[in-house]
């Protein structure tokens, strides 16, 4: 099973994900945690202070080698680069960015999330990534300053469908507010790679229009507002109930019937064990 978040920067997508994770694995379920946070967004459990200029270097060492790390990880398996590399390019060129800059850093971004996203779909466990291709189109069409529904709706159809969609959203005020700390948590180099406050809130109106797509698509999408603890404790317990039900259907989906495995003849064994 894999869920997606998508939401405006800000709105808490990879705290939702990480402890969504953590309730999940307490009930024993396995769960893979594909982040694609910031290197300047800690986890709750880092407490070194952020300020600190040792902080913000490994911030940046951290940027530039985690893409280089995975794009090599990719050429070990040349038959997937052809895919991810084509899915990618034919994002860019329906929403095609304004700059080269930001699509050669969306065509390596997309190239290495379609690698991941499709050596978990293999896997019969949980996957939550804390933002994927739905987030990614919501960036090109943010950086093309295009938000046409048709070519969304075609950019969706390029892309794989997630079992599970969490749309994430909150207060303008308090969005701003997260923008402004994330930028004064990061070096300058981080805020060379950032988008500026204003265009990032702009976001917001790109996400309703993908949001409305994926409804008339029929996928299925879950909105949750992320104000403080309370209202994530809420939202974590009501997605936990819902992923849980799934989980369980679709288990009870892939065990065969008895008689159905007591049928199978010694000739289709060797077949499937030579």
């Amino acid at each position: 099973m894999i869920i997606e978040f998508f939401g405006p920067p800000g709105a808490g997508k990879t705290t939702l994900a990480r402890t969504l994770a953590a309730r999940l694995r307490e009930r024993d379920y396995t769960v893979d945690l594909v982040l694609s946070h910031r290197p300047a967004e800690r986890s709750p459990s880092e407490t070194v202070t952020p300020s600190t200029a040792f902080r913000k270097i490994s911030f940046t060492t951290r940027r530039l080698t985690r893409p280089l790390a995975e794009l090599v990880c990719m050429m070990f398996r040349p038959r997937g680069i052809s895919r991810d590399l084509g899915t990618a390019l034919n994002l860019i060129k329906i929403l095609p960015p304004s700059n080269t800059f930001s699509s050669l850093r969306l065509l390596q971004y997309m190239s290495r999330l379609s690698h991941a996203w499709f050596r978990r779909s293999a896997i019969a466990h949980i996957v939550l990534f804390d933002q994927a291709f739905v987030q990614a189109i919501c960036s090109l069409a943010l950086l093309c300053g295009i938000a046409d529904e048709a070519l969304i709706s075609y950019a969706l159809d390029l892309v794989p469908e997630p079992d599970i969609l969490i749309r994430l959203d909150a207060p303008t005020k308090l969005l701003e507010e997260r923008l402004r700390n994330r930028h004064d948590l990061g070096g300058r180099f981080e805020q060379l790679l950032e988008l500026d406050v204003e265009t990032s809130l702009s976001s917001r109106s790109i996400i309703d229009v993908l949001h409305e797509v994926l409804r008339s698509k029929g996928r299925n999408v879950v909105s949750i507002s992320s104000l403080d603890r309370t209202s994530l404790a809420a939202a974590v317990e009501q997605l936990e109930r819902q992923i849980v039900s799934i989980a369980e259907q679709q288990k009870r989906a892939t065990v065969k019937p008895a008689n159905v495995e007591a049928n199978i003849s010694d000739h289709s064994l060797l077949n499937h064990f030579p």
